[in-house]
């Protein structure tokens, strides 16, 4: 089979459509063959083929899952745990929500890069039609008047030209730059960099620590709700992480946790969450509400996430109409104020 991962959506739907065949009471083998025959994407298709030849050998759905090679180290990790804990149904209706919620934010994400990209490739199009229309057009009208006339308006003409090649040059890098980024980020050790590099970043610190903070509380709450002990959840949730600094702190909370601390502790002392929200666990814990808490807590980041990336195209959108509207400008000046010098003189 091929190594190609499937995407978020896809795993959802796996997981969702597993949970379903162990809940109808059919044999593993013959829900594999149901899903290949039911879905018209031929990926989907191959790969519930492939887990359909491993379980029909009584292999379990994990080692399928892993044989197939297109399903994430996490989603097979924590079928694992939920096959031998006897809670594979709950393990799946909760890898199957995770995988929606992860494929929702990404969709966020994309639209957030998109419009800024989108813009800026407005951006140049416009340039290039100032360029190679409106700019030949002011040197043919202007080339009618006399020399010393004409010298004027083809030294703002010149300068506009020169000014508007720089400036295309320059966004035409961006959009290639971005696409080099949007290609090599398919290349996993290429996107943990990627993700390195914004966590470290000033002015993007901030944007991936909320994303990684509600990645994390959005596999932990899934894992409590599937009665995961923590320090199996905490370890499980490193496969996800890639953010250094967050994967640190985890690692600082599982110590603790293996040591004896009280897991809402052991939270709070490494900072993984919020004050507000370590404090909320510490109380759920001791009322025996700690599947709640964490539902909600996963809810609230996972809302803050989204409000981070809609804050961030709103702001980004603006600055870049603006930004686009005085570099056209500016192009047009260098021509229209020698032109209205002219003009008067003619006058």
């Amino acid at each position: 089979m091929s190594r190609k991962k499937l995407t978020h959506d896809e795993v959802a739907y796996f997981c969702e459509q597993f949970s379903m065949i162990i809940n109808a009471g059919i044999p593993m083998s013959e829900g594999a063959a149901m899903i290949a025959e039911s879905t018209e994407n031929t990926f989907v298709s191959d790969v519930a083929k492939s887990v359909e030849k491993t379980v029909t050998d009584d292999k379990p759905l994990y080692e399928a899952m892993q044989a197939s090679g297109a399903f994430p180290d996490y989603a097979v990790s924590m079928v694992r745990i939920g096959t031998l804990s006897g809670r594979l149904d709950d393990v799946l209706k909760g890898l199957s929500e995770y995988y929606e919620q992860m494929g929702d934010r990404l969709r966020t994400i994309r639209s957030a890069v998109m419009h800024p990209v989108i813009l800026i490739a407005m951006m140049a199009a416009i340039i290039i039609v100032l360029i190679l229309q409106v700019l030949p057009m002011f040197q043919g009208i202007f080339g009618q008047f006399n020399s010393t006339v004409g010298d004027t308006v083809r030294a703002s003409v010149d300068y506009a030209y020169a000014t508007g090649i720089i400036i295309l040059i320059v966004l035409v890098a961006i959009l290639v730059i971005s696409a080099l980024v949007w290609l090599l980020s398919k290349i996993p050790s290429v996107r943990t960099g990627l993700v390195s590099f914004a966590s470290s970043f000033v002015l993007t610190k901030r944007t991936a620590g909320v994303f990684s903070q509600a990645k994390f509380a959005n596999a932990m709450s899934m894992m409590i709700s599937s009665g995961i002990e923590a320090s199996t959840a905490l370890e499980n949730v490193m496969l996800l992480i890639s953010d250094k600094k967050m994967r640190g702190r985890i690692d600082k909370c599982r110590a603790q946790v293996v040591e004896g601390e009280p897991f809402a502790d052991a939270l709070d002392a490494a900072k993984l969450l919020p004050p507000i929200y370590s404090r909320s666990l510490k109380m759920s814990y001791k009322s025996g509400s700690f599947d709640d808490a964490w539902r909600k807590i996963s809810q609230r980041c996972s809302e803050e996430a989204d409000t981070t990336s809609e804050n961030l195209v709103s702001f980004v959108e603006p600055v870049l109409i603006a930004v686009m509207a005085v570099i056209i400008g500016a192009i047009l000046l260098t021509v229209m104020l020698p032109m209205m010098d002219i003009m008067s003189t003619l006058g």
